[in-house]
């Protein structure tokens, strides 16, 4: 079985990357400066630039959520979406998350679909890597995989840019089991109206 399914869409009709340097006030996410740390699982969500992105979200919202239905087609009234997409910034010298995982590990519901999406080139070792693979990505395409049980995570980027990214999941509403649990990366509980919404 395939790791992950490559989808693509128009960057001119729908400009992510645009948007997220206006709500991060850079010209360009590729030349964000290399960190002079290496974030943990603690600190991964804790830069500057996530301050921002998430403070700003009501800019970013129109656009992540007519990419999420222009992907999910006909099965958008099927699944719940992640209300607000999880922020990656993989700074040079550093990683964009801080240790490897399944997501039903920090309470995630093994049913969830991961969407990766990248807003810069992803290679080599600033990527996301699924079961210990590499995906190599560019700007308009979108990495759908199963992240809830795969083993994923990133490694230390030694590349020449940063790269930027978010990354969502959807449940299927017949899965969806409300429980006292809250993600891992911000503590939103896993309720309807808080981690998940319709689409």
């Amino acid at each position: 079985m395939a790791k992950y399914t490559r989808l693509r869409y128009d960057v001119t009709q729908n400009p992510l990357a645009d948007v997220v340097r206006e709500v991060l006030k850079v010209d360009d996410l590729e030349g964000l400066a290399a960190s002079e740390w290496l974030a943990t699982r603690e600190t991964d969500q804790s830069t500057p630039y996530h301050k921002q992105f998430y403070d700003n979200f009501d800019i970013v919202s129109p656009a992540y959520r007519t990419l999420a239905r222009h992907l999910l087609g006909d099965t958008v009234d099927d699944v719940y979406l992640q209300r607000v997409p999880t922020f990656r910034v993989h700074l040079r010298n550093s990683v964009a998350v801080g240790s490897w995982h399944r997501d039903r590990d920090f309470g995630h519901d093994p049913a969830e679909v991961n969407y990766w999406v990248p807003v810069t080139r992803a290679f080599g070792n600033n990527t996301l890597w699924i079961d210990n693979e590499p995906v190599h990505a560019e700007y308009g395409e979108v990495i759908v995989f199963d992240g809830a049980n795969s083993w994923h995570g990133n490694v230390v980027n030694d590349t020449e840019i940063s790269r930027v990214s978010i990354d969502f999941r959807t449940l299927p509403r017949s899965a969806y089991q409300p429980n006292g649990k809250k993600s891992v990366s911000y503590g939103m509980p896993f309720l309807l109206g808080q981690y998940w919404d319709v689409v």
